[in-house]
């Protein structure tokens, strides 16, 4: 690795679509990125309940749906920043009101992606993150 390259991040993904799922971790994978994903906010949410220990040593961020019909995502970033308070949380919809995207912001999350939306912004968000942490 040169010195200008950066370690992948190892990044939790949540979407109930499978297609959307599916490209994500795609496109996630080939900027070089490890993925855990889940196509069910019930099953990502009991997973950070049984393992937060785990989750806060393993991965480096989490990027969720917001429109998911068991369980939204910000209830989803709810539940993670019980569990994982530092890990770093990115919410994208396309339909996202105002009030919803100022709640995530109240609830802790760190980015929001408005879909349909490039790979070189989910890349930069993604990046821009880092470096927030980084710094």
């Amino acid at each position: 690795m040169s010195p200008l390259e950066q370690p992948p991040l190892h990044i939790i993904l949540i979407d109930d679509e499978p297609s959307v799922l599916f490209a994500l971790r795609l496109l996630m994978q080939a900027c070089g990125h490890q993925v855990q994903d889940f196509n069910s906010p019930e099953v990502a949410t009991s997973y950070f309940a049984e393992k937060p220990g785990e989750i806060i040593n393993k991965f480096d961020l989490i990027v969720c749906d917001l429109k998911m019909p068991k369980k939204s995502g910000l209830t989803v970033l709810s539940d993670a920043k019980n569990y994982l308070p530092t890990l770093p949380f990115i919410l994208m919809s396309a339909h996202a009101t105002l009030e919803e995207q100022e709640q995530a912001r109240i609830l802790g999350c760190s980015g929001f992606l408005a879909k349909p939306f490039t790979p070189a912004q989910l890349k930069e968000l993604i990046e821009a993150l880092r470096f927030a942490e980084a710094v």
